[in-house]
Protein backbone atom coordinates (compact mmCIF):
# COMPACT_ATOMS: atom_id res chain seq x y z
CA UNK A 1 0.00 0.00 0.00
CA UNK A 2 1.42 3.37 -0.95
CA UNK A 3 1.97 6.04 1.69
CA UNK A 4 -0.62 8.24 -0.02
CA UNK A 5 -3.26 5.49 0.05
CA UNK A 6 -2.44 4.66 3.70
CA UNK A 7 -2.78 8.33 4.66
CA UNK A 8 -6.10 8.54 2.80
CA UNK A 9 -7.38 5.42 4.59
CA UNK A 10 -6.32 6.84 7.96
CA UNK A 11 -8.05 10.15 7.15
CA UNK A 12 -11.32 8.42 6.17
CA UNK A 13 -11.19 6.26 9.32
CA UNK A 14 -10.73 9.35 11.48
CA UNK A 15 -13.71 11.07 9.87
CA UNK A 16 -15.90 8.00 10.42
CA UNK A 17 -14.88 7.86 14.10
CA UNK A 18 -15.61 11.54 14.62
CA UNK A 19 -18.98 11.36 12.87
CA UNK A 20 -20.74 10.00 15.98
CA UNK A 21 -23.07 7.12 16.66
CA UNK A 22 -25.69 5.76 14.33
CA UNK A 23 -25.19 8.28 11.54
CA UNK A 24 -26.48 11.34 13.37
CA UNK A 25 -28.21 13.84 11.11
CA UNK A 26 -27.01 17.40 10.79
CA UNK A 27 -29.56 19.31 12.84
CA UNK A 28 -29.50 21.63 15.83
CA UNK A 29 -29.03 19.71 19.05
CA UNK A 30 -31.55 20.16 21.82
CA UNK A 31 -32.50 18.05 24.78
CA UNK A 32 -34.54 18.41 27.93
CA UNK A 33 -32.76 20.14 30.79
CA UNK A 34 -33.15 19.92 34.58
CA UNK A 35 -36.34 21.70 35.55
CA UNK A 36 -38.14 20.88 32.28
CA UNK A 37 -41.42 18.98 32.45
CA UNK A 38 -41.16 15.26 31.85
CA UNK A 39 -43.00 14.42 28.61
CA UNK A 40 -46.02 12.15 28.92
CA UNK A 41 -45.04 8.71 27.64
CA UNK A 42 -45.73 5.05 28.21
CA UNK A 43 -43.68 2.07 27.01
CA UNK A 44 -43.89 -1.68 27.43
CA UNK A 45 -40.77 -3.70 28.15
CA UNK A 46 -39.81 -6.97 26.50
CA UNK A 47 -41.03 -8.65 29.72
CA UNK A 48 -44.45 -6.99 29.45
CA UNK A 49 -43.96 -4.41 32.22
CA UNK A 50 -45.38 -0.93 31.58
CA UNK A 51 -43.32 2.13 32.47
CA UNK A 52 -44.68 5.64 32.10
CA UNK A 53 -43.89 9.22 33.03
CA UNK A 54 -46.39 8.82 35.87
CA UNK A 55 -43.91 6.46 37.58
CA UNK A 56 -41.77 9.53 38.39
CA UNK A 57 -44.31 10.40 41.11
CA UNK A 58 -43.55 7.13 42.94
CA UNK A 59 -39.76 6.97 42.55
CA UNK A 60 -36.86 8.52 40.69
CA UNK A 61 -37.19 7.46 37.06
CA UNK A 62 -33.99 6.72 35.11
CA UNK A 63 -34.65 6.88 31.34
CA UNK A 64 -31.87 5.63 29.07
CA UNK A 65 -31.94 6.09 25.28
CA UNK A 66 -29.57 3.86 23.29
CA UNK A 67 -28.98 1.83 20.15
CA UNK A 68 -26.96 -1.39 20.35
CA UNK A 69 -24.92 -0.48 17.27
CA UNK A 70 -23.59 2.66 19.00
CA UNK A 71 -20.09 2.13 20.45
CA UNK A 72 -20.68 4.67 23.24
CA UNK A 73 -23.91 2.88 24.21
CA UNK A 74 -22.10 -0.46 24.25
CA UNK A 75 -19.60 0.99 26.72
CA UNK A 76 -22.23 2.58 28.96
CA UNK A 77 -24.84 -0.19 29.14
CA UNK A 78 -22.66 -2.51 31.33
CA UNK A 79 -22.04 0.41 33.71
CA UNK A 80 -25.77 1.07 33.90
CA UNK A 81 -26.34 -2.65 34.48
CA UNK A 82 -24.04 -2.48 37.53
CA UNK A 83 -25.92 0.57 38.85
CA UNK A 84 -29.23 -1.19 38.25
CA UNK A 85 -28.05 -4.25 40.22
CA UNK A 86 -26.90 -2.00 43.11
CA UNK A 87 -30.28 -0.28 42.96
CA UNK A 88 -32.03 -3.63 43.42
CA UNK A 89 -30.15 -4.10 46.71
CA UNK A 90 -31.80 -0.99 48.20
CA UNK A 91 -35.00 -1.19 50.23
CA UNK A 92 -37.92 -1.14 47.79
CA UNK A 93 -39.06 2.33 48.90
CA UNK A 94 -35.62 3.77 47.98
CA UNK A 95 -35.22 2.15 44.56
CA UNK A 96 -35.18 4.04 41.29
CA UNK A 97 -37.14 2.80 38.30
CA UNK A 98 -34.94 2.14 35.27
CA UNK A 99 -36.14 1.99 31.68
CA UNK A 100 -33.92 1.62 28.63
CA UNK A 101 -35.60 2.74 25.42
CA UNK A 102 -34.02 1.90 22.08
CA UNK A 103 -33.86 4.54 19.40
CA UNK A 104 -34.80 3.12 16.00
CA UNK A 105 -34.07 -0.51 16.83
CA UNK A 106 -36.49 -3.39 16.86
CA UNK A 107 -37.24 -6.01 19.46
CA UNK A 108 -35.30 -8.92 17.91
CA UNK A 109 -32.01 -7.00 17.74
CA UNK A 110 -32.38 -5.52 21.22
CA UNK A 111 -33.44 -8.81 22.79
CA UNK A 112 -30.49 -10.61 21.16
CA UNK A 113 -28.04 -7.97 22.45
CA UNK A 114 -29.55 -8.10 25.96
CA UNK A 115 -29.24 -11.89 26.02
CA UNK A 116 -25.69 -11.99 24.61
CA UNK A 117 -24.50 -9.39 27.13
CA UNK A 118 -26.43 -10.74 30.14
CA UNK A 119 -28.31 -7.46 30.66
CA UNK A 120 -31.33 -7.46 32.95
CA UNK A 121 -32.17 -3.77 32.77
CA UNK A 122 -35.82 -3.23 31.80
CA UNK A 123 -35.82 -2.47 28.07
CA UNK A 124 -38.41 -1.26 25.59
CA UNK A 125 -37.44 -1.55 21.92
CA UNK A 126 -38.77 1.25 19.70
CA UNK A 127 -38.45 1.04 15.91
CA UNK A 128 -38.79 4.81 15.52
CA UNK A 129 -37.88 8.07 17.27
CA UNK A 130 -41.37 8.92 18.47
CA UNK A 131 -40.54 8.74 22.19
CA UNK A 132 -36.89 9.75 21.81
CA UNK A 133 -37.88 12.94 19.97
CA UNK A 134 -39.89 14.07 23.03
CA UNK A 135 -36.59 14.21 24.95
CA UNK A 136 -33.88 15.16 22.44
CA UNK A 137 -33.06 15.79 18.80
CA UNK A 138 -29.75 13.90 18.54
CA UNK A 139 -27.21 12.05 20.63
CA UNK A 140 -27.04 8.68 22.32
CA UNK A 141 -26.50 7.37 24.86
CA UNK A 142 -28.68 9.93 26.57
CA UNK A 143 -29.87 9.52 30.15
CA UNK A 144 -32.55 11.45 31.98
CA UNK A 145 -33.38 11.36 35.67
CA UNK A 146 -36.90 12.46 36.56
CA UNK A 147 -38.87 12.90 39.77
CA UNK A 148 -42.36 14.27 40.38
CA UNK A 149 -42.95 15.01 36.69
CA UNK A 150 -39.74 17.03 36.21
CA UNK A 151 -36.37 16.32 34.65
CA UNK A 152 -33.83 16.43 37.51
CA UNK A 153 -30.71 15.57 35.49
CA UNK A 154 -29.81 15.17 31.84
CA UNK A 155 -26.67 13.34 30.80
CA UNK A 156 -25.53 12.96 27.20
CA UNK A 157 -22.80 10.94 25.51
CA UNK A 158 -20.09 13.39 26.65
CA UNK A 159 -20.40 12.46 30.32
Amino acid sequence: MSAKKALYTLFISLIVCLAGCVGEKEEPEWYLQPGDALPQFEVTTIDGMTVSSDDSYNAQLIIVFFNTTCPDCRRELPILQEQYEENLQLPEAERSIYICISREEGEADVERYWTENHLTLPVSPQRDRRIYSMFASIGIPRIFHAKDGLITASIDQDW
